[in-house]
C-alpha cells in the first residue's frame, strides 16, 4: 500500500475494544449486560482482513499463504511458551499451537485459502461470489438444529460460515476503492439504527419459539452495522483524531495489537479489581495492551530470529 489506510486503523480500534468488552463479563459484576459487542467486533476484524488482503499485489498460493503463517504463527508459539511459563497455561500449550489459541485463528486461515482462490479466479464477480456464499448461509442455517435460546454467534461451528460474509465485503470494498459520499451526521445515525436493529433481532430471536428461525435476519444490520462503521472512520472527523498527537498514539498503538490481544485477554480478565469498579476496566484493559505488546515484540523477536540477518531491534520493539 503506497498510503496507509486509516479507516482501516481505526476499525481495528473499535474491534479490539469490543472483542474485549464482550468477554469482560466477570468485571462488570451486576451490570453484566455490558458485556457485549463481540459479535461486532469480530465481523470488523474479518472486514479489514479482506479489505487489506486486496489491496496488496496478487502472488502465487505458496509464498502467499507463507506470508499468512509468518504474520500470525510466530506470535502463536511465543504465546504458547508465555501461557505456559507465566499463566500455568503448560497444559493447554499443544492446545494453542494446534489451534492457533482459539477458533478465529483456526478459522482466518481457511478463509485466506478460499479468499485467495477467490481473488484469483473470481476477482470480476466478487458480488456474485457474496450472493452465492449467502445463499449457502441461508440453507445452513436452515438444516442445523437450533433449540430456544440458540446463538448464531455463539459457541457453534456455523459463525464459521457467516464470518465469511464479512471478510468478502471488505475484499469487495478493497478491490474496487471508490470515493464514497460521507455525510458524518446521517452515517452515525444508521449506523446506531443498524446496531439497535441487530441486537433487536438476535434477542428476539433467541428468546421466542414462534420467531427464532429469524435469527438469521440479524445479518443484514450487522452487515450494515460494518459498512457504516467503515464510512464513518474515513470521515475527516476520525482522520483529525488519528493525526492527533495523543490519541492517535493511542489509536495505533491498540489496533497494532489487535491480533495479540485476542491472544491474552483470556488469561487476564479477572474480579480482583471490581472493587473499583467501573475503574477496573481500565485497569485490566491496560494490562492485557501490556502483555499483548510483550507478546508482539517477542513474536517479532522469534520470527526475526528464524530469518537471515542481523535482528532489526527497533522493529522488534516499535510501538506502532
Amino acid at each position: 500500500m503506497k498510503q496507509r489506510e486509516i479507516s482501516i486503523d481505526a476499525l481495528k480500534f473499535f474491534a479490539v475494544l469490543l472483542i474485549t468488552n464482550s468477554h469482560m463479563e466477570p468485571l462488570y459484576g451486576e451490570y453484566s449486560q455490558l458485556a457485549t459487542g463481540g459479535a461486532i467486533g469480530d465481523v470488523l476484524f474479518f472486514f479489514c482482513s479482506g479489505f487489506t488482503l486486496f489491496l496488496g499485489q496478487e502472488r502465487r498460493f505458496d509464498n502467499y499463504y507463507k506470508r499468512r503463517i509468518n504474520r500470525i504463527y510466530p506470535t502463536v508459539l511465543m504465546w504458547a511458551l508465555m501461557a505456559s511459563v507465566f499463566f500455568r497455561q503448560q497444559y493447554n500449550m499443544a492446545y494453542i499451537v494446534l489451534y492457533g489459541g482459539g477458533w478465529f485463528v483456526s478459522c482466518i486461515m481457511i478463509y485466506y485459502v478460499i479468499l485467495h482462490f477467490i481473488r484469483k479466479f473470481a476477482f470480476n464477480h466478487l458480488k456474485d461470489v457474496f450472493y452465492f456464499f449467502a445463499l449457502l448461509t441461508l440453507v445452513w442455517y436452515w438444516l442445523i438444529d437450533k433449540p430456544i435460546g440458540y446463538n448464531m454467534y455463539g459457541a457453534t461451528y456455523f459463525k464459521w460460515c457467516h464470518y465469511f460474509l464479512f471478510m468478502l465485503l471488505g475484499a469487495i470494498l478493497g478491490s474496487h476503492p471508490t470515493q464514497r459520499k460521507i455525510d458524518l451526521k446521517i452515517d452515525i445515525f444508521k449506523l446506531i439504527g443498524c446496531i439497535i436493529l441487530f441486537y433487536c433481532i438476535l434477542i428476539v430471536g433467541r428468546k421466542s419459539e414462534m420467531l427464532h428461525n429469524l435469527q438469521v435476519v440479524s445479518l443484514l444490520p450487522l452487515l450494515g452495522t460494518t459498512y457504516y462503521f467503515y464510512k464513518v472512520c474515513k470521515s475527516n472527523a476520525l482522520k483529525s483524531l488519528y493525526d492527533s498527537r495523543i490519541v492517535g498514539a493511542i489509536m495505533k498503538t491498540i489496533s497494532g495489537l489487535c491480533f495479540e490481544v485476542y491472544l491474552v485477554q483470556g488469561v487476564l480478565f479477572t474480579d480482583r479489581f471490581n472493587r473499583f469498579f467501573p475503574l477496573n476496566i481500565f485497569i485490566v484493559f491496560v494490562i492485557i495492551l501490556i502483555v499483548a505488546y510483550l507478546l508482539r515484540c517477542m513474536g517479532r523477536w522469534f520470527s526475526q530470529t528464524f530469518k537471515d540477518g542481523d535482528y532489526e531491534w527497533k522493529k522488534v520493539f516499535m510501538l506502532y
